[in-house]
């Protein structure tokens, strides 16, 4: 008798989170993309969010479901965009210390040349990395996909080739 009120249970438990689910999720996405402007990762966030709500309400069930999945994904969405903010310091870092490329214009091609050739120089995974994130403007996400590693990977890939760049062009400026 105990394992059917359990079964039972169980399914209550399964019905009540899908009914909750299909109420909640497609508003949750569309508050998400406030903050990724993807809704690929506005997904991934909500999910992550009745993740943890789930595991919450299960020792707590008198938690407020709507406020808990809103408040979920508000903080899982700042700390995305202060992620972000973060990846382009690295970006806008490398931009300073190539600032001399808006010199006078007789030394803009030899200094261009410069950046170039040291683009060239890096490793081969590390120069796929830059060029896909830098030139063809594409997300840590996507190079991961393509690339067939995780977004760490492509994250570290990046500011070594950042480090490189900036070291070898240091190097070309003292040279000068």
């Amino acid at each position: 008798m105990d394992d059917k009120r359990e079964r039972y249970g169980e399914m209550k438990k399964e019905a009540l989170f899908k009914e909750i689910f299909d109420k909640h999720y497609e508003a949750l996405c569309l508050y998400a993309v406030k903050f990724t402007r993807d809704m690929s990762d506005a997904e991934d966030m909500v999910q992550d969010a009745f993740v943890k709500w789930w595991e919450v309400i299960e020792k707590n069930p008198a938690a407020s479901t709507r406020a808990y999945l809103y408040q979920m994904v508000r903080n899982a969405g700042i700390d995305r965009v202060r992620q972000k903010r973060h990846d382009t310091v690295d970006i806008h870092t490398l931009v300073d210390s190539l600032e001399f490329l808006f010199q006078p214009e007789a030394e803009n091609d030899s200094r261009i040349e410069a950046l170039l050739e040291a683009i060239d120089t890096l490793p081969e995974k590390a120069r796929q990395v830059f060029m896909a994130i830098c030139v063809n403007e594409r997300k840590y996400k996507e190079v991961a996909h393509d690339m067939n590693v995780s977004v760490n990977t492509i994250k570290t890939q990046f500011s070594r080739s950042l480090k490189l760049l900036r070291d070898r062009l240091n190097e070309k400026t003292r040279d000068t």
